[in-house]
């Protein structure tokens, strides 16, 4: 009696030094068989995460409950299931897992050593069997990066191909959301107005848990390739360019799209073709005319001579009407729009002086003395008198008005003086 209550003392403190080491204890499937057990333990190291540490030689099943494991979206895993088949001297490699739902509606394929499946495995994480010792121990590992918060169930189970046995257990994988915070633009790209052939550059600030992904978008949908910074530089920029711009922001926690940057490519004005030179006789119409090119709206200013703008001469065509000799001179445009501006060639208009008007032979009738001649249109027909053929002082009768046709005129005036001559002069 005083020996083992020596002993007993020694006996409990052995058994308290061997108990932290067994991480899994299960039952017998029945009782007085003999079964396999995990002991998740290394020998003087820390137990590896996501390996199989050892299993005991007997014959069997172990099968825990269902297990609960849990995880992070944005987070990597690296979990050994609690679940193994072990046949001893008997088992086979044809021994495997299967994965399905609890339902059986989705099944996975029969996974033996290192095979691998991501069927029922919540997005981005992948089961992958391995067998030991010729296929004597059959066990998973779960692995990878959960992208998705979500809460899977899954039916696991293991056959033992020489028995016919086939032992389930259900894990319920539960992943939550990312600690990170999605993206947030605190700096939209800034809407741009610049000329062609300049370079341009969009850029965004955003906060949120790095790392970001960046991609630009020209117009609706159209992805600019390689274009995946936090900027975006354009060069040599054309019409064509011309367009809404924005960028798509995402990391692991979600995803944003900035507001829509205008980018407007202005092209400065381009003559193609300059007024021309034109040669008028007084009294008539012409029309200077200018073709240019350029971003819209354009603007146009007409001159003559030096820098005497024209009133209300703002067209691409400058028409002029009843001209007068003292319009002769040169006459340029002035074009511009949102670009710059650009100055046309000058163009030279000459006014010449229409031929004297025939006047009909004279006729007397009582006290009058009468005429008739063809006036010239559009311009100032003025009668003159003398006394005198030569020398002496011609003098206006009358001014007829520019009549709008040449529909002959009558002058009646007076017999006078002993001598009187008579001409129309026209003023240009």
């Amino acid at each position: 009696m005083k020996r083992l209550t020596q002993v007993l003392p020694l006996l409990l403190a052995a058994a308290l030094q061997l108990m932290p080491l067994l991480r899994n204890l299960v039952t017998s499937p029945a009782a007085g068989s003999s079964f396999a057990f995990i002991l998740r333990w290394g020998v003087g190291t820390a137990a590896t995460v996501g390996a199989f540490d050892a299993c005991s030689g007997a014959s069997g099943t172990v099968m825990n409950t269902s297990s609960n494991i849990t995880g992070t979206v944005g987070t990597a895993m690296n979990v050994t299931n609690n679940f193994v088949i072990n046949g001893g001297n008997q088992a086979t490699p044809d021994d495997y897992i299967t994965l399905s739902s609890k339902n059986g509606t989705i099944v996975s394929p029969n996974l033996t050593n290192t095979m691998t499946t991501t069927v029922m495995m919540p997005p981005g994480l992948t089961y992958k069997c391995y067998s030991i010792n010729n296929a004597n121990n059959i066990y998973g590992v779960i692995t990878g990066t959960p992208t998705v918060a979500t809460a899977t169930n899954i039916s696991l189970s293991a056959v033992y191909a020489q028995g016919g046995y086939v032992y389930t257990t259900n894990i319920l994988i539960t992943i939550t959301g990312s600690s990170s915070t999605a993206p947030v633009i605190t700096n939209n790209p800034a809407s741009l107005t610049v000329d062609t052939g300049t370079n341009v550059t969009f850029s965004v600030t955003n906060g949120g848990t790095a790392p970001f992904k960046y991609q630009w978008y020209f117009n609706t949908n159209t992805a600019l390739l390689n274009m995946t910074n936090a900027w975006l530089t354009l060069t040599n920029v054309q019409l064509t360019n011309s367009g809404y711009y924005y960028v798509a922001i995402t990391n692991t926690a979600g995803s944003t799209n900035s507001l829509n940057a205008l980018l407007t490519v202005l092209q400065p004005p381009v003559i193609t073709n300059n007024p021309a030179n034109a040669t008028n006789m007084a009294g008539g119409s012409t029309t200077l005319t200018v073709l240019a090119g350029g971003s819209a709206p354009m603007k146009f200013q007409w001159y003559f001579n030096t820098n005497t703008a024209l009133l209300n001469a703002t067209n691409a065509a400058l028409p002029l009407t009843g001209v007068r000799a003292s319009q002769s001179g040169i006459y340029f445009v002035v074009v511009t729009n949102n670009g710059g501006s650009l100055t046309s060639a000058p163009a030279k208009l000459v006014i010449t002086n229409p031929l004297p008007a025939n006047i009909t032979a004279a006729t007397k009738s009582a006290s009058l003395f009468q005429f008739t001649f063809i006036p010239v249109v559009g311009l100032t027909n003025s009668v003159l008198t003398n006394s005198a053929l030569f020398g002496g002082t011609w003098g206006v009768l009358t001014n007829v008005p520019p009549p709008a046709s040449a529909a002959p005129i009558t002058i009646s005036d007076p017999v006078g003086g002993p001598n009187r001559f008579y001409r129309v002069q026209i003023n240009p």
